[in-house]
């Protein structure tokens, strides 16, 4: 049996989910409450010392880290396999997954400066300090406690959208002799990297590839046609709250003359 602790809105959950559906297998939902801090508690705690989701139970064995689940999960079918064959294109692959850890940070920091920002403000300065304090990873805390307090003003904020800009640029770059990251089939790698978009048009930034980069928008649509990134994203994110976050998303960084260079 496969079960998966996932966050509704949790971008390396929704990727995770988008795998789940491509290579349709059946999954039991245990979902985990981000926004009310259920990742603290010492029952998930002892699921992922680490806090973060999500996180695979295959048979009572635990996976973490979203783009190791999604390997592990193609390999467990042959249906619609999504790892390329050749050792080039593993690898291509392997790498675009590393990329990913610089994109994640990256929304994750533009998250936390907008519409997170906006919830965590309702809490009392002593439930934040209650929340930085039960975070596993420090570091983490202090960026988070930052972007919290300053906004689009944080240094990070800018950080973020030069790594972003980057982004689309590598996949333009990827796409010039494709129509998909790698070869003319869609594969891991797309999957790997459709919910980060996806949390930036959340936020209404999409203007970050539509004016600059054609092949990444394009791109872009056609991930957004498979039936995965509905069956990934819709059940837990409906119109009217990616509408608040867009709203929130741009009054935070349209303003922004600093951004300008990036939208």
């Amino acid at each position: 049996m496969l079960a998966l602790y996932h966050g509704a809105n949790s971008v390396c959950s929704i990727k995770v989910r988008i795998v789940l559906a491509e290579k349709n297998l059946e999954w039991e939902d245990r979902h985990v409450d981000l926004p009310a801090g259920e990742q603290f508690t010492p029952e998930y705690l002892a699921i992922n010392p680490r806090a973060i989701v999500p996180v695979l139970d295959h048979d009572g064995m635990l996976i973490n880290e979203s783009s190791v689940i999604c390997e592990y999960l193609d390999g467990l079918s042959k249906y619609n396999p999504l790892l390329p064959n050749s050792p080039h294109d593993i690898a291509k692959t392997h790498i675009w997954g590393i990329y990913a850890l610089e994109y994640h940070d990256s929304v994750n920091t533009l998250t936390f400066s907008s519409y997170q920002r906006q919830m965590l403000l309702s809490k009392t300065p002593e439930e934040l300090a209650a929340r930085w304090a039960a975070m596993p990873d420090q570091i983490r805390a202090h960026k988070l406690k930052d972007l919290v307090e300053l906004g689009a003003d944080s240094n990070y904020v800018y950080v973020a959208l030069e790594r972003l800009a980057r982004m689309c640029s590598d996949i333009e770059a990827a796409l010039d002799t494709s129509s998909w990251l790698i070869g003319n089939e869609y594969s891991l790698a797309d999957a790997l990297l459709t919910a980060y978009f996806y949390r930036i048009e959340c936020l209404g930034m999409t203007m970050l590839w539509e004016q600059r980069y054609p092949k990444t928008t394009a791109w872009y649509a056609q991930v957004k046609a498979r039936e995965s990134f509905s069956i990934a994203t819709g059940p837990w994110l409906n119109e009217e709250a990616v509408r608040k976050i867009s709203e929130v998303g741009k009054k935070t960084f349209l303003a922004h003359n600093k951004f300008i260079k990036f939208l």
